[in-house]
């Protein structure tokens, strides 16, 4: 009978211990998921920005393409937020025009305080744009085309 008697007590379900050690553990791991999260929000901007300045400078090689013949009036330095000229769609190519354009996408595009250079050195003209990313780090794309 003292047999019987010595195993009375059974344990059942989790102490407070395990519990609490468990609930650490999730939030180590939610803790994680938040930080991947902003992280992976972080990158998505700074590709969004990239692809921008892509089609910007695509779209000013294009135009000086179209308009090669006067290809050294596109030359210019621009930061972004300075007063434009007023854009024109519907008149014939002009340097002047398309470069008004051109900067007034790129104050609805680039954070504030972007540069944007057209340079010629003889045929050849590089478009570089220059922007400051959330770290405050300088970033620059140069885009070189022949017209």
């Amino acid at each position: 009978m003292k047999n019987h008697l010595k195993n009375t007590r059974h344990n059942k379900g989790f102490t407070l211990i395990e519990v609490l050690i468990a609930m650490v553990i999730l939030a180590v791991g939610v803790l994680g998921v938040v930080a991947l999260q902003f992280q992976a929000l972080r990158f998505n901007h700074d590709a969004y920005l990239r692809t921008q300045i892509s089609v910007l400078a695509s779209d000013i090689m294009d135009q000086i393409r179209l308009n090669s013949s006067n290809a050294g009036d596109y030359v210019a330095d621009y930061t972004v937020g300075d007063a434009t000229g007023a854009c024109d769609l519907t008149v014939p190519a002009s340097a002047a025009n398309d470069l008004a354009c051109w900067r007034q996408q790129l104050i609805q595009t680039l954070p504030p305080g972007s540069e944007a250079n057209i340079t010629s050195a003889g045929s050849m003209y590089t478009i570089s744009l220059v922007w400051t990313d959330r770290e405050n780090q300088e970033r620059t794309i140069s885009y070189t085309l022949q017209p």
